[in-house]
């Protein structure tokens, strides 16, 4: 897993290993994930006039430098936990211990130092092949009609009543029937991994600066209601700050082949509301874990970017309860700082040492009384398996109406 970078605000450092401060608009906005090897950062708010321009900060690898006045957050700086593989029932299938983060280094209004980079086990990017689609249903055959009645030797014969038809078969979708539409298999797609984070953040694509089409996504409150079109409200993660990630930001399944979720991307794939097809191979991406994620094996979820940080060019990071905070924790400001979070890069699942049973139980301890955050753990370890760091394939299409409704970002094409 990889650090994400965040901004530093007024010299102020945060947590141990890296600085951290809420980024005004058009100033810089980092997130950690698990596995990943570089750092980036998104633009923020605007440089008022006369300001002065935030340093770049120094980059880890396919990480960018963002100026600007007074530099915003609005990133996360969150593990990415990786990800195993598992059941797909909802008390989930098995799993397997997360990859550590790498350096990534923060920007600012002053040069926010590096956070820390944590290598459990190092996170090489395993081979993606194309994933399988599972088949329809068969149709069932048609009954058989019954044949007409003979005529009585020399009176009159009565007719034999038709015979029923069969009912049509229901169509298959991994085993359950579903009425949503799934996108087409990916033939020629790119390889990439995911890695998991949750650091109740303000997410980059919560700053008008940093969104190019329609409104910037939405950010709550401390107790999770929304702030609506305050946009400008200060980033959680920086002292003081009072926009949290809000909790309708978990991953949900539509079927058992399909799930939408939201992500942080780096580099060309960082683009505030683009959405991307990942389709899951059956493998994974940490070294020293190559079990492989066989429940993953042909499933598919469609991601809307949302932030951006130091991750790998073909990693995404995907928003889920649980996952880790990474350099950045604004968790124990919303939740309070008995919460057991799990492993700083990795979460309950890296805690736990991939124990499914061990991170329900944990998860059920830090949401109990937050149902929307208890839904997307048991997504986790139900859907996706509790599957660490898996591979896919990708390609970027257009944005299915269920996530755009949900996150109020537009699809920038």
């Amino acid at each position: 897993m990889a650090n994400r970078l965040l901004t530093v605000c007024l010299g102020v450092a945060a947590l141990s290993l890296s600085l951290a401060c809420a980024p005004q608009p058009n100033g810089s906005q980092t997130t950690d994930s698990s596995g990943g090897n570089s750092g980036s950062q998104s633009s923020g708010g605007t440089s008022a006039s006369g300001g002065t321009k935030g340093s770049g900060g120094a980059t880890g690898s396919g990480g960018s430098a963002s100026s600007g006045g007074a530099t915003g957050s609005g990133g996360k700086a969150a593990s990415g936990g990786a990800t195993s593989s598992g059941g797909a029932s909802a008390s989930g299938g098995s799993s397997g211990a997360s990859s550590g983060g790498t350096t990534g280094t923060q920007t600012g209004g002053t040069t926010g130092s590096a956070g820390k980079g944590m290598t459990a086990s190092g996170g090489t990017t395993g081979g993606a092949g194309k994933g399988v689609t599972g088949s329809g249903g068969g149709t069932a055959s048609g009954g058989v009609k019954g044949s007409g009645g003979t005529t009585g030797s020399g009176g009159t014969g009565t007719t034999g009543s038709g015979g029923t038809t069969g009912s049509g078969g229901t169509t298959g979708s991994g085993g359950t029937s579903s009425n949503v539409m799934h996108p087409p298999p990916i033939t020629n797609g790119m390889s990439g991994w995911a890695s998991r984070y949750w650091d109740c953040c303000k997410p980059a694509c919560g700053w008008k600066g940093n969104v190019s089409r329609g409104n910037p996504m939405m950010s709550c409150d401390k107790s999770d209601n929304s702030l609506g079109g305050n946009y400008d409200a200060v980033n959680a993660c920086q002292s003081g700050g009072t926009a949290f990630m809000c909790w309708s930001g978990v991953p949900w399944q539509a079927d058992d082949t399909l799930a939408y979720a939201f992500a942080a991307a780096s580099q060309g794939n960082y683009s505030c509301g683009r959405c991307y097809q990942l389709q899951f191979t059956g493998t994974n991406n940490t070294s020293g874990d190559k079990k492989g994620t066989p429940t993953l094996n042909g499933k598919t979820m469609i991601v809307q970017i949302i932030n951006n940080g130091g991750v790998q060019s073909n990693q995404f990071d995907l928003l889920i309860p649980g996952g880790g905070v990474g350099a950045l924790n604004a968790c124990s400001t919303q939740w309070g700082t008995g919460v057991d979070l799990g492993s700083q890069y990795g979460g309950l699942l890296s805690e736990c040492n991939g124990d499914v049973n061990c991170t329900m139980q944990k998860c059920q301890a830090a949401f109990s009384g937050k149902q929307d955050l208890m839904d997307g753990c048991t997504w986790f370890l139900g859907w996706f398996g509790g599957s660490n760091n898996p591979d896919f394939t990708y390609q970027k299409i257009a944005c299915p109406a269920a996530l755009t409704q949900k996150s109020g970002l537009s699809d920038p094409g």
